[in-house]
């Protein structure tokens, strides 16, 4: 959608029927958004809110999130698998090897089974076991978010919010949920 299009669209139209139907209702046209400025630097760390990928797609290091100053982080994550009794109800045992096919077809990341476990290698020892496999990378997603997470609450004032990607999942395997498809919580949602 052209910028022209997308400004009619969310800065006119629906801005417009929000203050006509509910006028104490704060409009914001989208995510992420910069309101001031030019709006394709949607990762202004001045105003505005960002969504902050350069860990899972960028391949940063946790430590990198220190430098991450926006004013409200509206999205940003990093994957796990679920628990080894999720994991059991879409796998074989001949399945359960995280670069099997199946474990594969139940990413929703084309860099996402290697990039927990790229991640899990600077942090730990790789376990043995596939089991094993599953609840360290539950618990390495965790302290990416906790880390993230920590930094951003102590510069508060200046940025006053973060929200996590994602809460919970709408089918069975590795993603960036705290809760997975069954409703287990991950270790990521015990931390938050």
């Amino acid at each position: 959608m052209p910028w022209s299009d997308y400004k009619k669209l969310f800065d006119e139209l629906l801005a417009g029927i929000v203050a006509k139907h509910d006028p104490g209702t704060d409009y914001w046209p989208g995510s992420p958004h910069s309101p001031i400025g030019d709006r394709n630097n949607f990762y202004n760390s001045c105003c505005g809110d960002a969504h902050v990928w350069d860990i899972w797609h960028g391949k940063k290091p946790f430590e990198w999130y220190r430098n991450c100053e926006h004013r409200f982080n509206s999205e940003f994550g990093f994957q796990s698998f679920p628990e080894p009794k999720t994991v059991y109800n879409y796998t074989l045992a001949k399945d359960r090897n995280i670069s099997s096919y199946i474990m594969e077809e139940h990413q929703r990341s084309g860099i996402g089974n290697t990039t927990i476990i790229q991640y899990m290698l600077d942090w730990f020892r790789l376990p043995t076991s596939f089991d094993n496999q599953l609840w360290l990378s539950q618990i390495l997603q965790g302290l990416g978010v906790k880390y993230a997470v920590e930094h951003w609450r102590r510069g508060m004032p200046w940025g006053m919010g973060t929200l996590y990607w994602q809460l919970n999942d709408n089918w069975p395997g590795a993603s960036w949920s705290s809760i997975d498809y069954y409703g287990r919580w991950k270790a990521l949602h015990y931390m938050a």
